[in-house]
């Protein structure tokens, strides 16, 4: 549970990221986490519309405030995009890819990510949402990011 102070920053910060990038962007509090709308974009990747996927949800959560950790929300979404509705209900209710998406977790996890959006070169991460000139400083390297924790590297990480 997030403490008032820690939602108050979090709401500000949303919205001014939305003012400064010209995006309608409002703090919702109805999606305490996006486990469920993960493993739909499992089921959107294996036909193709993976993106697609991810930009629906973020205008659901971001700008319609829906709540992208129920089912009807999400099969809403699948059909919009041309999703077989009753396939992936039936993902979502069997937790066809609940496995995977807990894996991806883990794997972030070790790797030292801890926040979302993640970029990610080579062996360098950034977090959280970045201006275009700060992406492009740390594809060029003049930014380092942080490292991360790859199996096997000489620092001695796992």
């Amino acid at each position: 549970m997030k403490s008032p102070e820690q939602l108050a920053k979090a709401k500000a910060g949303i919205e001014a990221f939305g003012r400064k990038y010209g995006l309608l962007m409002v703090f919702n509090n109805q999606s305490k986490h996006s486990r469920l709308a993960l493993q739909g974009s499992k089921f959107a990747e294996n036909y193709g519309l993976v993106n697609e996927y991810h930009d629906a949800v973020f205008e659901a959560q971001f700008q319609k405030q829906q709540n992208i950790n129920d089912v009807n929300v999400l099969t809403e979404i699948a059909m919009q995009l041309g999703l077989d509705q009753q396939e992936f209900l039936e993902a979502l209710e069997t937790r066809q890819y609940e496995q995977a998406v807990l894996q991806d977790v883990e794997e972030a996890y070790h790797l030292g990510i801890r926040s979302v959006p993640c970029f990610i070169v080579d062996d360098r991460a950034v977090y959280g949402a970045q201006s275009y000139e700060a992406l492009e400083k740390f594809l060029e390297g003049k930014e380092n990011g942080f490292r991360l924790k790859l199996k096997g590297d000489s620092h001695g990480n796992d």
